[in-house]
């Protein structure tokens, strides 16, 4: 595959460096980041490859690349711009972006005028990860599938994130103090994004759609009301199943994955010391870039997208 790579991070990193190892050619690298512009990726990542980066994609000759893949930014609206300008010059998009796991809920008319786009240029575009993307949507999608008039389906996942990124401590809020938190929270700046998404998910793959929908966010607290990261819910239905999915992040979580379905059979299935998110989200990513071909053309979901490779 011919791909072009937004965002030269942490995960944009190993995900590049998962595609040299599968003999893929990337042709282009995007990062807005100035201190990167035009340096070569050999130069920032010690990888074997003389593309510069570029901070737009400005230049792209229609037909040189085949994937454009995104590991950039969680909300649809901030990286919307480039993913129509990719869609434009005939590439299927791959992105990590949490809101467009399921950008009907967050992008409305956007998402429906870029699944018009998609469709008129052929392309398929796809929002991908752990989370959302597979532990608390899609894994629950097939463990519903075999079971008769589910009735309940619960899924809990929880991450130490003391063994993770900085990034991923501050989304939880570790280290502020209370009332920093919840001023934060309420600005929608801090927690997870993407727990509403896999609902949605959940409910699509039953059929129906998810709702009376409610949702909460709260610290997990230490000592003198220090943060020690963040707990979060999403509830509701989708006609008579009720789905609740739980999220804590903290740095004394432990960590493990649990999907429940109450039905006949009712079933359960626990993952012993959790799915680890950053190795499983490139190797997600990079599975999909070399399945999206294969997709039907449009703004499509992980539920759409097919399991064997072209």
């Amino acid at each position: 595959m011919k791909v072009v790579l937004f965002g030269l991070g942490a995960i944009g990193t190993e995900i590049l460096r998962r595609l040299v190892e599968r003999s893929h050619d990337v042709v282009a690298v995007i990062d807005t980041d100035t201190g990167k512009a035009g340096k070569t990726v050999a130069e920032l990542t010690g990888l074997p490859l003389g593309v510069r980066v570029q901070q737009t994609l400005a230049g792209l000759a229609a037909g040189a690349a085949d994937v454009a893949v995104f590991s950039t930014k969680s909300r649809m609206a901030d990286l919307l711009p480039d993913v129509v300008l990719a869609v434009g010059l005939g590439l299927d998009v791959v992105t990590t972006s949490e809101e467009m796991a399921f950008p009907l809920h967050a992008g409305g008319t956007q998402a429906e005028n870029l699944d018009r786009l998609a469709k008129d240029n052929d392309v398929s575009v796809v929002g991908v990860g752990v989370n959302p993307g597979f532990v608390m949507d899609w894994v629950p999608a097939v463990v519903a599938s075999a079971s008769n008039g589910p009735t309940n389906i619960h899924v809990v996942r929880s991450v130490d994130v003391g063994k993770r990124r900085r990034q991923l401590q501050s989304k939880a809020g570790v280290g502020l103090t209370r009332a920093k938190f919840e001023r934060e929270a309420a600005q929608g700046t801090l927690g997870h994004v993407g727990l509403v998404e896999s609902a949605h998910l959940i409910a699509r793959s039953l059929g129906g759609t998810f709702d009376d929908s409610k949702e909460g966010i709260f610290p997990v607290l230490g000592s003198e009301d220090y943060v020690l990261g963040v707990r979060q819910f999403v509830e509701g239905k989708v006609g008579a199943c009720s789905i609740r999915l739980d999220l804590e992040m903290s740095t004394t979580s432990a960590d493990f994955d649990v999907v429940e379905v109450r039905g006949d059979p009712t079933i359960k299935l626990r993952f012993e010391k959790g799915v680890f998110g950053d190795s499983a989200t490139v190797a997600l990513v990079v599975n999909a870039i070399e399945r999206v071909a294969s997709a039907k053309p449009g703004l499509i979901t992980i539920l759409q997208l097919p399991l064997a490779r072209s």
